[in-house]
Order: structure tokens, then C-alpha cells, then sequence
């Protein structure tokens, strides 16, 4: 009987320089308001609609459903969940409890992150939305101290939609984006398209190695959890 191939995972020290990377760069990114108008603009940018599909209705079409308005609303209320969350990041930051705030913006948050990745939301690429959703949650992980999650969350993004985090035009900023996926890094993910994605899915199968198999590097002080 044939057995499963053995991945090959980095050390646990690697691995938590890894997560102490990713949250050294999203900490600075909290803490620049200038850097945060920046990427909200690069999530507006993502988020662009395409120019609307007119559908010619033929003379023996049904009539439109009457349940097609609620759905629209539906979709038009995940976006302005996500847009909300995004501007809640922004300075002057809101009065009141942060733990409340954000946890409030986490919640905003989940119906984005989870829609199916092929389909469309009010026209857009439903992995571009998505994208977008667990980016935000990284930074929202990052401000409550949750380390590795945020990490997950990040390379999630990737994931979905590698467009969200490339160099120059995506949403992570370009230090941390050189520093996970350099020449060195695609290339041995296959150097093609979609090398980032595999690359994203390949250090997020390392994360949960040591989170289900071995003890997570955050859990004996390999990265501060601490805000």
C-alpha cells in the first residue's frame, strides 16, 4: 500500500520568524495613518467595478424575479460591511472600548471573507472581495495579539487572490510583500502565474503543521503575543 508523502517543514524557529515578520510589518502599518489612507486607496482600487453587462431581454422573457432586489441588497450590504470596516481603521480612531471596535469590525468582516470564491458580488470578483475581507481581519488579528491567525489571515488573502498582495499594486505593503515572496520564493513555487498562490498555501500548510501536529510557535513565546 502506498503511503502519503511527508511534507517538508521548515524549523519551528523559522516558522515563528516567519509570523514575527508578517507581524512586524502589519504593526507599522497600524501605526502610520499616512500608510493606512494608502492601502484603503489600493483596496478601492481592487474593489473597482467592471463596467455592468447588459443582458438584451427577449420579447418572451419572464418578467424579472421579485426576489432579485433583496438579493441585490444582500450583496450591496457585504460591501458596505467591508467598506465600513475598512474605514474603521482610519484615523481619528473612534471613541469607546478598541476591544468592542474591533470586534465589531471582525464581525463586519466574516460575510465578505467567506463568500464562495468563483461567483460575483454587485459585480465584483468575489476573490478580490474576499481578498480584501481577510487582509482587514489580518490587521484586526494584529491588533488583538493573535499572531498566528493573523498570519493565516494574510496569506489567505494571497491565496484567494494573489493581485492583493503583488508588489506596487496590491495591498501589503512592499517590504512585506519582497520579504515572503521574492524571486527565490516563486520560483521554487514554479515561477508561473499563480506561484504566489502556491507559495501563500504552501507557508499556511507549514503554520497549521504546527498548530494541529506540533506546538504553534506562538504558544511558548516564540512570537510576543502582546499588542
Amino acid at each position: 500500500m502506498p503511503t502519503a508523502p511527508i511534507m517538508a517543514v521548515p524549523p519551528r524557529a523559522s516558522i515563528s520568524s516567519l509570523i514575527s515578520f508578517i507581524q512586524h510589518h502589519l504593526r507599522a502599518l497600524l501605526a502610520d495613518p499616512v500608510a493606512l489612507h494608502a492601502a484603503r486607496r489600493r483596496c478601492l482600487a481592487l474593489l473597482a467595478p467592471r463596467a455592468p453587462r447588459h443582458r438584451r431581454r427577449r420579447r418572451h422573457d419572464p418578467p424579472q424575479a421579485s426576489d432579485e432586489q433583496g438579493e441585490d441588497d444582500d450583496e450591496k450590504a457585504v460591501l458596505t460591511a467591508l467598506h465600513g470596516a475598512i474605514d474603521a481603521f482610519l484615523p481619528p480612531a473612534s471613541g469607546g472600548d478598541s476591544a468592542t471596535c474591533l470586534a465589531g469590525v471582525e464581525e463586519a468582516l466574516q460575510a465578505p471573507a467567506l463568500l464562495p470564491e468563483h461567483g460575483e458580488t454587485a459585480g465584483l470578483d468575489n476573490r478580490r472581495v474576499a481578498a480584501c475581507a481577510y487582509f482587514y481581519l489580518a490587521l484586526v488579528r494584529c491588533a488583538q495579539g493573535d499572531a498566528w491567525q493573523m498570519a493565516m489571515d494574510l496569506l489567505q488573502a494571497v491565496a484567494v487572490c494573489p493581485a492583493a498582495g503583488e508588489e506596487g499594486g496590491g495591498l501589503a505593503p512592499r517590504a512585506l510583500w519582497e520579504g515572503l515572496f521574492d524571486e527565490a520564493v516563486l520560483a521554487r513555487a514554479g515561477g508561473e502565474e499563480d506561484a504566489a498562490r502556491r507559495a501563500a498555501r504552501r507557508y499556511k500548510d507549514w503554520l497549521m503543521y504546527y498548530k494541529v501536529v506540533a506546538a504553534a510557535p506562538d504558544a511558548a513565546g516564540g512570537v510576543e503575543n502582546g499588542g
